[in-house]
C-alpha cells in the first residue's frame, strides 16, 4: 500500500513538473505574440511551426479528462454533490469535458430527486474540478456548481432538499441557478405560484460563518430579491425580502434552539415599519404585533388559508389617496388572483383623518380561489348615519380596475345629516334607508351608479339623476361636487 501512495507521489511530482514547463514555455512564447503583432508569419517559418506544436501539444494536455470512462466520473460527481449538499441527482445524458473559461464537465437534462421522485429538470448543468486533480479521475473534486435553465417542482414536503443547503457542511465553493422556475404547490398537486429566477447563488461566508443563499426572482409580476442566512454556532436563521417596485421590505429573524420555534418579523411598507411575533409547528403558524391592539392572525398549512386581523386608532385619509397608484400596481401585479389562495382580512379603524366626519371603519377583505369581495364591509358618519359594503367585488383587467358593489345608507337621525350639507329645508323628508349600485374606476377615479332607491322604493326622477351624471365626463368627487351631488340627490327625490 505504501508503494502505491509512493509511487501516486512520485507521478503527481511529474505532472507538477510538467506544469511547470508549460507555463516556462508560455513565458518563453511571450516575444512571439509580439511578433505577430509586428511582423507577417510564414507559414513556413522555424516559429510558427514552434508555436503551433506548442498549442497543440496544451490543448492535448489539458484535454486528458476527456478521455476518462464517464460512468466513473458521473458516479463520482453525483456522491459528491450527495454527501456535500444532501442533493440527489440523475444524469439523463453523456456527460462532456469542456476546457474553458476553466476546467468543467457539462450535461443537459440532469434530473434532481427527492425519495426518487423527480422535482427539478435542469436544463444544463455545468460542474466545475479542481485543477491539481485534473488528470486523476479517481481524485476527481467538484468545486462549483451551476444549474441553469432549471425547472423546480416543489411543495412543502420537497423543498425540504433545498432547505437542507442551509445546513451543509462549510464550503468555499457556491452553487449558482440561473435562468430558472419554481413551480410551487400544494400537497394534492395543484400550482399555487410559479416564480421565476433570475440567479440565486448559495454560498458560505467564511468572515461571519454563515451559509447565504441570495436570489433575485420574480413572482405574479413582481420582481424581488430574497437572502436566507443561517448561522450554526448560534442556531439562528435570519432572511430578507425586498421588492422595490411595491416598497415592501419585510426582515425574519428565527431562533430554533428550542423545540417549538420562534420568531420576530419586521415589514417596512412605504417607509412605515411594524414588528410582530410568531410560533409555529407543523401545521400552523400564530402571530401578532408587538402592541396586541394592533393586529394578530393565524396561516393554516394544510389547506392554505389565512387569517389576519388589523386594528388602527388613526388612519390618515390622505395618505390612502396619494399611495393609490401603488394600489394599482399591486392589483395589476396579480399578486391576489390566485386560484389556491384563500384570505379573511379585517381592518378595524376607529378614527378616519381628514374625512369629514368618517369614523370607526370596519373592511373586511375575502380571497377566495382568485375572486376578491369587500362584502359587509361598513363605516359610520357621525352617529347619525351607517354606510354599508353589500356585494362589493374587485373586477380588474390590463385597462381597467373597477370595484363594483352595492352601497346602503342606514340613518338614525337624518337631520344632522341634512345640516352639514345645508340640504334646502324644503327637500328635508325624514328617510331611514337609501340603496344605490355603483362602479368605481380606480385609474379614473370616476364613478357611476345604478338603481336608487330611497326605503326600499324606487323613484323616477332619481333615476334619471344618475343617468345624467354618468353620461358626464368628470364624474370625480371631491368636497364640493360631492355636497353639491348630495344636494341634487335630495331635490330630485322631493320632486
Amino acid at each position: 500500500m505504501s508503494k502505491e501512495i509512493s509511487f501516486q507521489k512520485k507521478l503527481k511530482k511529474q505532472f507538477l513538473s510538467i506544469n511547470d514547463s508549460i507555463e516556462s514555455s508560455f513565458n518563453k512564447i511571450k516575444p512571439l505574440f509580439l511578433k505577430i503583432k509586428k511582423f507577417k508569419f510564414n507559414p513556413n517559418s522555424k516559429e510558427f511551426l514552434i508555436f503551433g506544436i506548442t498549442m497543440v501539444l496544451i490543448i492535448i494536455f489539458f484535454s486528458i479528462p476527456s478521455f476518462f470512462d464517464k460512468k466513473i466520473i458521473q458516479l463520482k460527481i453525483k456522491n459528491q454533490i450527495l454527501n456535500k449538499y444532501k442533493i440527489e441527482i440523475k444524469f439523463n445524458e453523456e456527460l462532456n469535458f469542456g476546457l474553458l473559461p476553466k476546467p468543467h464537465f457539462i450535461t443537459k437534462n440532469l434530473s434532481i430527486l427527492e425519495n426518487e421522485d423527480e422535482i427539478g429538470k435542469i436544463g444544463k448543468f455545468k460542474v466545475f474540478i479542481h485543477n491539481d486533480n485534473l488528470f486523476f479521475s479517481k481524485n476527481i473534486e467538484i468545486k462549483d456548481i451551476l444549474f441553469s435553465k432549471a425547472e423546480f417542482n416543489l411543495n412543502a414536503e420537497s423543498i425540504k432538499s433545498f432547505n437542507k443547503l442551509l445546513f451543509t457542511d462549510p464550503s468555499e465553493y457556491k452553487i449558482t441557478i440561473k435562468d430558472s422556475k419554481i413551480f410551487y404547490k400544494n400537497l394534492a398537486g395543484d400550482v399555487l405560484f410559479i416564480s421565476k429566477i433570475f440567479e440565486s447563488d448559495f454560498f458560505y461566508d467564511y468572515n461571519k460563518l454563515e451559509n447565504n443563499f441570495i436570489s433575485k426572482n420574480e413572482i405574479f409580476n413582481l420582481p424581488f430579491t430574497f437572502e436566507i442566512k443561517e448561522n450554526y454556532f448560534n442556531k439562528t436563521l435570519s432572511s430578507k425580502i425586498n421588492s422595490k417596485k411595491i416598497r415592501l421590505i419585510i426582515k425574519n429573524e428565527v431562533d430554533y434552539k428550542e423545540e417549538q420555534k420562534k420568531g420576530v418579523i419586521t415589514v417596512g411598507l412605504i417607509n412605515e415599519n411594524t414588528e410582530f411575533n410568531y410560533k409555529f409547528d407543523k401545521n400552523k403558524l400564530n402571530f401578532s404585533s408587538k402592541d396586541k391592539d394592533f393586529y394578530n392572525g393565524q396561516i393554516d398549512f394544510k389547506p392554505f388559508y389565512l387569517s389576519l386581523n388589523l386594528n388602527y386608532k388613526n388612519l390618515n385619509f390622505k395618505n390612502v389617496l396619494n399611495n393609490k397608484k401603488l394600489l394599482e400596481e399591486i392589483i395589476k401585479s396579480e399578486i391576489f388572483i390566485n386560484p389556491n389562495l384563500n384570505l379573511n382580512l379585517n381592518i378595524n379603524v376607529k378614527e378616519i383623518l381628514n374625512a369629514d366626519q368618517l369614523n370607526d371603519l370596519r373592511l373586511k377583505i375575502g380571497i377566495l380561489q382568485g375572486s376578491i369581495n369587500f362584502a359587509d364591509s361598513k363605516i359610520t358618519w357621525s352617529d347619525d348615519l351607517k354606510i354599508t359594503i353589500k356585494e362589493c367585488y374587485l373586477n380588474a383587467d390590463e385597462d381597467q380596475i373597477n370595484f363594483v358593489g352595492k352601497l346602503i345608507f342606514d340613518y338614525n337621525d337624518i337631520d344632522t345629516f341634512y345640516s352639514f350639507y345645508q340640504v334646502k329645508k324644503v327637500n328635508r323628508k325624514k328617510i331611514k334607508q337609501i340603496e344605490i349600485d355603483f362602479v368605481y374606476d380606480l385609474s379614473s377615479n370616476n364613478f357611476s351608479f345604478d338603481n336608487p332607491k330611497v326605503d326600499n322604493e324606487f323613484n323616477e326622477n332619481l333615476e334619471k339623476l344618475v343617468e345624467k351624471f354618468n353620461n358626464k365626463e368628470n364624474r370625480q368627487f371631491n368636497k364640493i361636487t360631492f355636497k353639491n351631488f348630495i344636494n341634487r340627490f335630495f331635490s330630485a327625490y322631493v320632486g
